[in-house]
């Protein structure tokens, strides 16, 4: 959070909340603290959604005065204050190396998404540019989108896997198990030649996101 600007309308905030708050918001009181971090395993784009199993996640609370805390009506007054943006389960207290092994881990993710093609395109020839870039070594510079905030770097990820689920006209979704750190939307649009190769690039027909989720946080790799 910084002082402000015009773009965020002088809050300091991009968005008006976020998961943090969310769960920290509700919980805070509980524990009577000063403040609380999240540590995840990951982010994601702001209109991505995380569906499945969830995903890991640690909420640190600064100075706490109590903490023998009942986590199941932790749990359940998150749910409330949040419901329809944020669900927690599982709640149990944890210890700081748990803290760096969420922070330095590196974890697969599974993703449902929605494209769209510029151009008409049969199943067949997209089936065959999907399999042409499974388990192939995808060359990504950090995207356009977010080289305001992040260094300018070459990445090399990979695709695990990836399965069409539905395809009509100039439509499909398909599943892709990825490493982590691959760029979703990038591997399907190319990013102006900044991720090759891309779903794009490989029909010669400019394909878009308009939909994303995560629907598997898979283990620590």
């Amino acid at each position: 959070k910084g002082m402000g600007c015009e773009r965020c309308n002088y809050t300091g905030k991009m968005y008006k909340t976020s998961v943090e708050e969310l769960i920290a918001n509700s919980t805070i009181g509980f524990f009577k603290g000063s403040g609380a971090v999240l540590h995840g395993s990951g982010r994601e784009d702001v209109d991505a959604r995380m569906l499945g199993n969830g995903r890991p996640f640690i909420l640190e609370i600064q100075n706490p005065e109590k903490r023998k805390i009942d986590l199941k009506e932790v749990e359940k007054v998150i749910n409330e204050n949040a419901r329809g943006k944020v669900a927690v389960s599982d709640l149990r207290f944890t210890g700081s190396e748990e803290v760096e092994k969420i922070k330095a881990g590196s974890f697969r993710k599974t993703y449902r998404v929605k494209i769209e093609f510029k151009k008409e395109i049969d199943e067949e020839r997209l089936l065959k540019a999907l399999k042409s870039i499974a388990n192939t070594e995808i060359m990504q510079r950090t995207p356009e989108r977010v080289l305001h905030r992040r260094a300018d770097i070459l990445r090399k990820k990979r695709i695990c896997d990836i399965r069409l689920i539905h395809f009509k006209d100039r439509m499909a979704v398909v599943e892709i198990d990825a490493e982590a750190g691959l760029y979703i939307k990038e591997l399907i649009t190319g990013d102006n030649g900044r991720t090759t190769p891309s779903l794009s690039e490989v029909l010669n027909n400019y394909a878009k996101v308009s939909k994303l989720d995560v629907i598997k946080v898979w283990d620590n790799e």
